[in-house]
């Protein structure tokens, strides 16, 4: 459907962009049992954090042609909070009651990030039933995770995930200690009965906004798998595994290939690959001073083997930012939702592309290096 196997690049699509405001940080879900694709967004004032305002969504309908059809922007008025600014959607869908968490947090004021003390976010979500025609009541969970010390923390952005055994997963960061001594480490969100949420143990490691991945252990187990945004970088990207089903996490180092974060970071995005035991991750594959470009998606076909991870295949040259991937219709067929544009008026556009372009990249680079393929 869409873009096919042998099309090099699919056009992109705009999907959130107006003349008079800013949208950032985007979030994409496919949601097979409604046959529907899920953005969301930020809506801003202006780009700074401080000025976004609230949260949007679209739509995106498969036409008869192969092409998505996106709907007109919708503002998310549930997900809001007298006072507050609303900012980094996450969701995930709950597949036994196909229900849709829509996760965000709720940020007290324009108070900037690193001036914002205990107390002034709050962890929330809202619920959808009927693809997000109509949303539950706002639930704020901050005491409940025992969120209310830290300094600040955020959810996502970006997806969620639901793991084979049920249990749903929201991947977060939490700001831990004061004053000077501030540091961020990832963390997860879970719950096994989609009521009752817990927090995991933060990863021992500083790390930033992170997303989540079901593997393969390699001896017929499960794994989850963390990729985080790496502090005071260049440094490579977080990795690590799970095997409590995301309650605790030991850092993963590959003897590879690693990942590399951009010189003044970014978020990224990890997929899994339903059928298989492989990878994808986005993110911008260089950087010049604070600006991102030339957003990539990386391919690793297993965590077990000594394969890297490959060689990036744009699929957006320039400048680019946030990203956010997930599974299409068809296997191996995958879509992205990213950040692009000069930071004085930034876009967010979907785009389509094949496994098959990403390995296209993969067995050059290893013919390249005089490896059989």
């Amino acid at each position: 459907m869409g873009c096919s196997a042998t099309t090099s690049s699919c056009r992109e699509t705009l999907v959130f962009a107006d003349e008079k405001q800013h949208f950032r940080i985007p979030a994409l879900l496919y949601v097979k049992e409604w046959q529907t694709f899920l953005a969301f967004a930020e809506k801003r004032t202006s780009p700074k954090d401080e000025d976004a305002n609230n949260l949007v969504m679209s739509k995106g309908t498969r036409q008869p042609d192969g092409s998505l059809q996106w709907s007109p922007t919708e503002d998310v008025k549930e997900a809001a909070k007298d006072g507050y600014r609303t900012m980094n959607p996450c969701p995930v869908f709950e597949r036994n009651s196909k229900t849709l968490f829509l996760f965000f947090i709720c940020i007290e004021g324009k108070t900037p990030e690193n001036q914002l003390k205990p107390g002034q976010t709050r962890l929330c979500y809202v619920t959808s039933t009927d693809h997000g025609v109509t949303w539950s009541d706002l639930t704020d969970l901050t005491s409940t995770v025992n969120f209310t010390n830290y300094q600040t923390f955020a959810v996502g952005p970006g997806h969620g995930i639901q793991l084979s055994s049920g249990t749903l997963l929201v991947p977060a960061y939490v700001k831990v200690g004061s004053g000077k001594s501030v540091k961020p480490h990832a963390v997860v969100l879970r719950s096994e009965d989609q009521h009752t949420w817990k927090a995991g143990q933060p990863i021992t490691m500083e790390s930033g906004e992170c997303q989540l991945a079901e593997v393969s252990d390699g001896k017929g187990g499960r794994q989850v798998y963390l990729n985080a945004r790496s502090t005071g970088a260049p440094k490579p990207r977080v990795e690590a595994l799970s095997d409590d089903g995301g309650a605790s996490f030991t850092l993963f180092t590959p003897l590879n290939r690693k990942l590399e974060e951009t010189p003044t970071g970014c978020q990224g995005s990890v997929l899994g690959r339903s059928s298989e035991t492989g990878l994808l991750f986005s993110h911008p594959t260089r950087g010049e001073g604070p600006d991102r470009l030339d957003l990539g998606v990386y391919l690793r076909k297993s965590l077990q083997d000594t394969d890297p991870w490959g060689e990036p295949h744009i699929i957006h040259p320039g400048p680019s930012g946030y990203s956010d991937l997930t599974c299409c219709e068809e296997e191996g067929h995958f879509g992205c939702l990213m950040e692009c544009g000069h930071e004085k008026r930034l876009h967010i556009v979907f785009k389509e592309f094949d496994v098959k372009e990403i390995l296209h990249i993969v067995n050059h680079s290893d013919v390249d290096r005089g490896e059989a393929v």
